[in-house]
């Protein structure tokens, strides 16, 4: 303990514990006792049991013990060792009790040996201390440490470099065993990513397969946590379709990015996904000199500007659908809105109306433009002539329906049209040509997971500021949400209300959400028969019977499976 003493005469490594623990402020004298949680893979117990077991056997007859301890340097108790006195918890790191077997390997990083006379703490001074490292048998991590403890009144003559290359030989049989043990599964995809992490060089690679995840050294590097649950989304979409995806994603560290995710088969029933993140370039933009008028203009709020306050995003496919919102403003369009059910057409129909003035707004499905109806609503837009009349579901108009609106509303040059769908059909394109429409596209959640988290923070907020733990965002963002911003909605609503502390959990999620999470899954099969279904109804303009004869299937068989996706909650 004393700060100029000479070490020259201990050898080096004990010199440095000494210091180290000197630094750390361990007392030589009495035991602080710390404690802490640590854990031994599943894997590693199993497989260090038969090893371990007559390893202590040996040990016992000796008067001495054998024990295992968590890569943190808590020791942990297996059922197959006998108590070595020290309880479940305690910490042998070297800042914690000094210089020590366990807690000198993992700061040297390899098997050590300690004479009685070499530990820093008085009481541990009548021990030989012997520790080697069983590391994970694919990659460099360490799983546990293995201490023998013999007791140096029993043991008078001892060569302690063979005994520690016994104890290092039990390390190795360990390490031989759990690569056995590891399933083909988990060797196929390890062997997959390692395949990729060294074609790849530096990019960030992740692999998964829905229990386990393994990331490269730069994806640990720069990626952060609501990376890796955008990322993670993405790959059980591909490990559902078994496609290979590319999407451009907006990420909090690396900002924005390409993901190339492929899909990686296990096994016959598996298939895991391998992610590599390649970031773009920042460009840089050259300074440009604002004219007299837009500097005038700088203090007054764009009309354009407004969109942002009514939406919520930050992905590649939002700001692209923004930017067109921006267009259609600035250029004062008429726009149609196409988005599968509950994207939030309706929401960025209203907040590009809401930048120019009075609003309309009708709804197709709901009959507000059928016969009569339609009259009363042309008549009400030609007599009130708002800003924008809104349409919703306008896919459900007929041919002669949209082009009376069309004839009777094409002379108003005050009123712009915005109208929703969720596909074209020979209706809307007759309103398309009429009034020289921009075509905005909505893409779906599960195309733009990096917005969930935003979103589902804005409406917890509209519920009066609640928090929502990141354990809960991630959840929500692996989902994949077939009806969309409505769905999320509904789950965080219900979850808020649940929960009755400050921040809301996992636990506060409504029972049926893992059922819907499961619900909206769809297996390869039947992703391809979705798939097909669609194309067909579109190429038939959404003639139901056309698309039967080009799929060559019955009709009650094309609605009864049109039934069992709409029930799965996929829009057809």
């Amino acid at each position: 303990m004393q700060p100029h003493a000479d070490l020259s005469g201990i050898r080096p490594i004990i010199a440095r514990s000494w210091y180290r623990s000197r630094a750390a402020g361990v007392d030589a004298v009495a035991d602080r006792g710390f404690f802490d949680e640590g854990r031994v893979d599943e894997h590693t117990i199993q497989a260090a049991g038969p090893h371990l077991q007559k390893l202590d056997e040996v040990a016992a007859d000796l008067g001495g013990y054998v024990n295992l301890t968590a890569p943190n340097g808590v020791l942990v108790k297996a059922d197959y060792l006998r108590d070595d006195g020290f309880p479940a918890g305690y910490s042998l790191l070297e800042e914690s009790c000094g210089s020590n077997g366990e807690g000198l390997a993992l700061e040297e990083g390899r098997g050590v040996w300690l004479a009685p006379e070499e530990h820093f703490r008085e009481d541990m001074r009548g021990n030989w201390c012997f520790a080697s490292l069983v590391r994970d048998p694919f990659h460099n991590r360490v799983r546990a440490v293995i201490g023998l403890t013999l007791p140096g009144n029993r043991v008078t003559s001892l060569e302690p470099s063979s005994t520690l290359l016994m104890l290092e030989g039990v390390a190795s049989r360990i390490e031989r065993d759990i690569e056995v043990r590891t399933s083909s599964k988990e060797r196929a995809l390890l062997s997959e990513y390692l395949r990729i992490s060294r074609r790849r060089g530096n990019r960030a690679v992740i692999a998964l397969d829905g229990k386990n995840s393994l990331l490269n050294a730069t994806a640990t590097a720069t990626l952060e946590d609501g990376d890796v649950s955008v990322i993670s989304g993405y790959a059980k979409a591909v490990m559902s379709s078994g496609r290979e995806l590319n999407c451009e994603v907006s990420l909090q560290g690396p900002g924005i990015s390409t993901l190339e995710v492929s899909p990686v088969t296990l096994s016959a029933a598996n298939v895991g996904a391998i992610v590599v993140v390649r970031p773009h370039s920042p460009t840089k933009e050259r300074p440009t000199q604002p004219h007299s008028d837009e500097v005038e203009q700088a203090a007054l709020p764009d009309a354009a500007d407004r969109l942002v306050k009514h939406l919520d995003g930050t992905s590649m496919g939002f700001k692209r659908t923004l930017s067109l919102a921006r267009k259609a403003v600035e250029q004062e369009r008429s726009v149609v809105i196409i988005g599968e059910l509950g994207s939030g057409k309706r929401r960025l129909a209203g907040a590009i109306a809401d930048t120019r003035g009075q609003h309309v707004v009708v709804d197709a499905r709901g009959g507000s433009l059928r016969n009569n109806q339609l009259r009363d609503v042309i008549h009400r837009v030609s007599t009130e002539l708002p800003s924008t009349l809104i349409v919703e579901h306008a896919d459900e108009l007929s041919q002669s329906e949209a082009a009376e609106l069309a004839r009777n509303l094409r002379g108003n040059a005050t009123t712009k049209l915005a109208f929703t769908i969720t596909h074209p059909t020979d209706a809307t394109l007759i309103l398309s040509e009429a009034f020289d429409v921009l075509e905005i596209m909505v893409e779906p959640l599960r195309n733009r997971r990096e917005d969930i988290p935003q979103l589902a923070v804005a409406i917890a907020e509209e519920m009066g500021d609640r928090r929502l733990s990141r354990r809960l965002l991630t959840t929500l963002t692996h989902a994949d949400w077939p009806r969309n911003i409505d769905q999320l909605r509904a789950v965080v609503s219900n979850a808020v209300e649940r929960a009755s502390g400050a921040e809301v959990t996992v636990d506060d999620l409504p029972q049926g959400f893992h059922r819907v999470l499961t619900k909206g899954r769809l297996s390869r099969l039947e992703d391809a028969e979705l798939s097909e279904l669609r194309t067909a109804l579109q190429e038939a303009s959404g003639n139901r019977s056309l698309a039967a004869e080009t799929l060559q299937i019955g009709r009650s068989t094309l609605y009864r499976r049109m039934d069992y996706f709409r029930s799965r909650g996929f829009d057809l």
